[in-house]
């Protein structure tokens, strides 16, 4: 690694020498601490929500980056002392952290122990956003953010599933202030409403080239929001005589129907 670092400041001019020693002295100074890592360790002690805090809830943090999740893993075991912090990341780098002590273990491991309640805080990269069910997790913190907001509902769905032990689940993120995420993030908050109350969660056609800047991204979601909008109405206008939500009470049923019956009704043509 070292040689790697002395090759790259070999083809480095002294002016870009000396601004990275600038940054790394800044970097250096005991008062240069990421503000949100104190936010982080606030919302889990201190914060209540129902009566408790966020660690109390179980907590899942998320971060984009491998080494912004080791970082806070470590400093918040380092915090919490007798607290196991889980990291959940890619093949080969989840662990767990408790105290000075760390030790390798497999996903499938930190799946369990959550399961069984003997951690209730995990850090995550957005390796765990598939095939991770958190139910007993009840509050979400976003140390940083994906401009992709599909991705976004993709991490508050690992709590926010059948079964959760909340009947609302807390979610947090961070974005720092006046800078492009904000803006991003504004205006993602202002126009995906509209999704919400159109579908109840965001859709998986976002791409991250929607994303340029923040009036492209206005208008591709305002365009994607009055073209689903058409779609609805059409459905509407077609199906608005033949369908009728109450003909069907589930809750109510008075009929049981037997195996054959099933099978009738279920190759019985559309009409």
């Amino acid at each position: 690694m070292e040689r790697e670092v002395n090759h790259l400041l070999s083809g480095m001019t002294p002016a870009e020498t000396s601004c990275l020693e600038e940054i790394e002295n800044q970097l250096g100074r005991k008062e240069a601490v990421d503000g949100k890592l104190d936010t982080v360790k606030w919302f889990l002690g201190e914060y209540r929500t129902d009566g408790k805090s966020w660690l109390e809830h179980g907590c899942i943090v998320f971060s984009q980056y491998y080494d912004t999740v080791e970082w806070l893993a470590k400093n918040l075991a380092a915090w919490l002392k007798d607290e196991v912090v889980a990291v959940y990341a890619g093949a080969g780098r989840s662990a767990l952290f408790r105290g000075d002590e760390t030790s390798s273990v497999e996903r499938e491991a930190i799946k369990n122990a959550v399961k069984r309640r003997e951690v209730r805080l995990v850090v995550a990269t957005d390796a765990a956003c598939e095939g991770l069910n958190l139910q007993t997790l009840g509050t979400l913190i976003n140390v940083d953010l994906p401009w992709n907001p599909s991705r976004l509902e993709q991490r508050l769905g690992r709590i926010r599933r059948f079964g959760q032990a909340r009947k609302f689940v807390d979610m947090l993120n961070l974005v720092y202030h006046d800078t492009q995420d904000e803006k991003i993030y504004s205006v993602l908050s202002e126009r995906m409403k509209n999704v919400y109350d159109i579908f109840g969660s965001l859709p998986d056609t976002i791409d991250d080239d929607w994303i340029e800047d923040e009036e492209r991204l206005r208008d591709r979601v305002d365009a994607y929001i009055s073209e689903r909008s058409k779609a609805m109405n059409s459905f509407t206008v077609r199906y608005k005589n033949s369908i009728d939500a109450d003909a069907h009470r589930w809750e109510l049923c008075a009929e049981v129907l037997s195996r054959k019956d099933i099978a009738s009704l279920l190759s019985q043509p559309w009409r």
